[in-house]
């Protein structure tokens, strides 16, 4: 059984960690995850919706703690608490999610592995076997009492998070481990596994907090959403050659008009029956039913409109260079930076870039607030969600050349003048 545990202990906190990780490097975007579920579950309360971001973050920084507590043994006691309460939470929650169908994407590794629900709901059951067996054998565990055990447990959860970082081509998770690897250097020369364990612990708390803090208030370490730098908008606005198609099942009502009954026949039921050489038959409805999901464009939702209604997304992918100023609440948005962002614009301007403006406000208000602040560019419309996917800022910037996203700006980073000319 010891052994069991041991495995355990790798698993649940080598995903721990990773999770922890991945959600940190955009607190933001698991606020919003968050809000979504408050929403759908009728607690879109304000109070709450005010401490999203926060509590976003504050729970990055748990999960991260409690997978390096984990591996290392440190506080056996509230450590499988934790987790046997966060698990069987997230697996209510992901399971209501799956059966009700209320979220389409659980937010448990962020965007950069979108998972359903249902195999959020299979993950988290997973899990909970892993943590009910750490629960049930947590008065035994105890941090490592040799080096040689301490080596091969990280050398393990050193191969499993360099393949996930191979995988998303992002190497945080092994930063953590340099941190964590520290710390069998401290047992190994003071030969206390105590202390080795808890500072392992507190270099988590840190580390997360810090990678939390950053990522909030600038830009993501890793983009992993399709308007990352380097990512072309229109060649993931139209399906891959070769993609699953969606597969539906539709069901033909006919009515006999002599007498009023109503037959559904599926397709084959329809070619057999060959009902339409019945003239006292007629068509009235068909309906459709998708059995199984095709693949989809991966941007299916990205439009730049005029406040009229017309649509300029494929001009202004078209243009060589577009400065895009995304603000997607503006009364949201931090208004301390608009003379900087204009003097910008200006230049660029100057330099035959095109700008605009992208808010999901009315037109009234963009109005309004242009005058306000004297901004000179014009506002668009597009959708709020996609706003807030494109940039974690608000406002922030965004550079296309001919549909290409060269580059992004927080507004609380950026960039001087000759920096953005060149």
């Amino acid at each position: 059984m010891k052994h069991i545990v041991n495995i355990a202990r790798i698993i649940v906190g080598n995903l721990f960690i990773f999770s922890g990780i991945v959600k940190a490097n955009d607190p933001l975007g698991f606020s919003y995850k968050l809000e979504e579920y408050f929403v759908e579950f009728g607690m879109s309360w304000s109070w709450l919706m005010d401490i999203s971001v926060p509590l976003a973050a504050l729970l990055c920084i748990v999960e991260i703690v409690l997978g390096v507590a984990v591996l290392v043994g440190y506080k056996m006691k509230p450590t499988s608490w934790a987790l046997l309460l966060m698990i069987v939470f997230f697996t209510i929650l992901t399971g209501a999610s799956a059966i009700f169908e209320i979220v389409r994407s659980c937010g448990c590794f962020g965007d950069a592995i979108p998972l359903t629900p249902w195999q959020s709901f299979y993950k988290d059951l997973v899990l909970l076997i892993f943590i009910l067996i750490i629960f049930a054998y947590r008065n035994k565990i105890e941090p490592w009492k040799s080096t040689r055990d301490l080596i091969i447990v990280f050398a393990v959860s050193t191969i499993i998070l360099v393949l996930l970082a191979l995988m998303l081509k992002w190497s945080m998770a092994g930063e953590v481990l340099a941190l964590i690897w520290l710390t069998v250097l401290v047992q190994h020369y003071a030969k206390n596994e105590k202390l080795a364990a808890m500072i392992a612990v507190v270099f988590s708390l840190v580390f997360g907090i810090y990678v939390s803090v950053v990522a909030t208030n600038y830009l993501p370490f890793k983009d992993f959403r399709p308007y990352a730098i380097g990512k072309n908008i229109p060649s993931q606005m139209v399906m891959a050659p070769g993609a699953k198609q969606p597969i539906y099942k539709n069901t033909l009502i006919y009515e006999n008009t002599q007498t009023g009954e109503t037959k559904a026949f599926t397709q084959e039921e329809y070619t057999d029956s060959k009902i339409w050489e019945h003239e006292e038959w007629e068509w009235r409805d068909t309906k459709s039913k998708l059995i199984e999901e095709g693949e989809l464009p991966t941007i299916t939702d990205f439009m730049i409109q005029g406040n009229e209604g017309d649509d300029y997304t494929d001009i202004i992918l078209s243009e060589n260079q577009v400065l895009v100023i995304v603000a997607y609440n503006l009364q949201k948005a931090k208004n301390n930076h608009w003379d900087e962002i204009s003097a910008l614009v200006k230049k660029a301007e100057s330099k035959g870039v095109t700008v605009i403006g992208l808010s999901a406000a009315g037109t009234a208000e963009k109005e309004a607030y242009k005058e306000k602040y004297n901004l000179p560019f014009d506002f668009y419309v597009s959708d709020e969600i996609v706003l807030k996917t494109i940039i974690r800022s608000n406002p922030g910037l965004m550079l296309m050349e001919q549909g290409t996203v060269s580059n992004k700006w927080h507004v609380n980073k950026l960039p001087k003048l000759e920096q953005f000319l060149n």
